[in-house]
């Protein structure tokens, strides 16, 4: 209208009154959309600051449901064999039970128990020869790894207690940790927990020699 006006204006079809009204409603309307883009802006803020709890309560509930995914897969700290499994599916445990035993595949090593009196003799590096019960005829090596610090009657679950006085002098044994070497032969044998064995220490080395 007022682009129109203005023309018509020009040619004096209409009076300056006319013009002028239709000025002022071109501002009017121009103030009415600047303060409606105001208005729009607000409800626009107003609305994202309503459903920002709802989507931080959102991302809340996802992080808790992709944890508790990640719990249904167990993972084994060391790969190994499976043993003493004694469940069927759908049974029901309860927290802390214990369910199975891993056997791990390595790295294996023995305890042997000596005698007190031989322990002045073996030092951290020997070399060690092994023969296992259940493999006759097979020779395994290894090297002492380190010696127990108590005997095996003192870590007991009732150590020997000797209050009377009648006390009867018993040679005490104890553990030595001795580190098998990785079987080089094309089969090697499968070892397993628990099982005996012999192991014989060369005691004329120190261990030092030993990489």
């Amino acid at each position: 209208d007022l682009a129109r006006n203005a023309i018509l204006l020009r040619r004096g079809d209409i009076a300056q009154t006319a013009f002028d009204q239709s000025q002022t409603a071109r501002d009017q309307a121009a103030e009415a959309k600047v303060a409606t883009e105001a208005a729009l802006s607000a409800a626009i803020d107003q609305a994202g600051a309503g459903k920002a709890p709802a989507v931080k309560a959102a991302q809340a509930l996802l992080s808790q449901a992709e944890l508790a995914l990640g719990h249904t897969i167990v993972t084994a700290p060391a790969d190994g064999w499976i043993a003493n499994l004694d469940l069927r599916p759908g049974q029901v445990v309860t927290e802390g039970q214990l369910l199975f035993s891993l056997v791990e595949d390595q790295p294996w090593w023995i305890e042997g128990n000596f005698k007190e009196t031989d322990l002045a003799r073996i030092r951290v590096g020997q070399p060690v020869s092994v023969s296992i019960d259940m493999y006759p005829g097979v020779g395994l090596t290894g090297h002492v790894e380190s010696l127990g610090t108590g005997s095996g009657a003192v870590f007991s679950l009732l150590p020997a207690q000797n209050a009377t006085g009648n006390w009867v002098k018993v040679t005490q044994r104890f553990p030595v940790r001795i580190a098998l070497d990785p079987q080089t032969t094309a089969a090697p044998v499968q070892l397993r927990v628990g099982a005996s064995a012999t192991v014989t220490v060369d005691t004329s080395l120190d261990g030092s020699a030993k990489p």
